[in-house]
């Protein structure tokens, strides 16, 4: 999925990484393929208060194999919208690291399906989607990482906070569950015992990708 076809004007590239949209943005097109047919079925079920019928498509997404994660994000997250209680240990599916400078805000987001995107602050983007042994390794790693840090804090109760403030980074961990989070001074981060670790790695995920995006040129 190309990230700049599907952002509307009101929605950021930002946004897009996290698998949290409103159902009026996920989807807005008209693919009939799955799982876009279901999510839009889903869709009008909810909005005429028939909550078990859309819970019965979501769950046929999340049923669905080899879809993007981003889909899988988007149908759990609906379903907690609909009241599902879930009573079993989050999932992780996917990882996102903002870091704030006073130029902008740094982006690298990566997913369960071996797909990674890194976004410059000044607006240039890397989109990697094709598997590869390198990359999904580095992913792989990054992710193993991310379940240490789930199993260390909780599930955030509110809405996705906005971007952090200039000198802040933040590690989003995206779950079944909702966001798990931990943000602190980016050196703090770096220096942290279990934060650490990510941020180093992807940081030279960041790296490889930009070496490898390159080398295609």
């Amino acid at each position: 999925m190309n990230d700049t076809l599907t952002t509307t004007p009101s929605m950021t590239i930002r946004d897009m990484l996290f698998g949290d949209l409103p159902m009026d943005y996920w989807p807005s097109g008209d693919a009939a393929e799955i799982p876009w047919q279901q999510f839009r079925q889903a869709r009008t079920f909810t909005q005429l208060g028939q909550h078990e019928a859309a819970g019965s498509l979501l769950q046929l997404i999340l049923n669905a194999p080899g879809l993007e994660s981003r889909h899988y994000l988007q149908a759990w997250h609906f379903i907690r919208q609909g009241g599902m209680q879930l009573n079993f240990p989050a999932e992780l599916y996917g990882m996102v690291v903002e870091v704030a400078m006073d130029e902008g805000l740094d982006l690298l987001a990566v997913y369960t399906d071996g797909s990674a995107r890194y976004y410059n602050y000044s607006g240039s983007g890397i989109v990697w989607d094709m598997p590869d042994e390198e990359v999904g390794g580095k992913i792989s790693h990054i992710l193993e990482q991310g379940r240490q840090i789930m199993r260390q804090i909780g599930p955030w109760e509110g809405d996705r906070p906005p971007a952090p403030t200039s000198g802040k980074a933040r590690i989003n961990l995206l779950t079944s569950h909702g966001l798990y989070f931990g943000e602190a001074p980016q050196m703090a981060l770096f220096n942290d015992g279990l934060a650490g670790p990510t941020m180093y790695a992807m940081l030279d995920l960041m790296q490889t990708l930009m070496r490898r995006s390159q080398s295609k040129n």
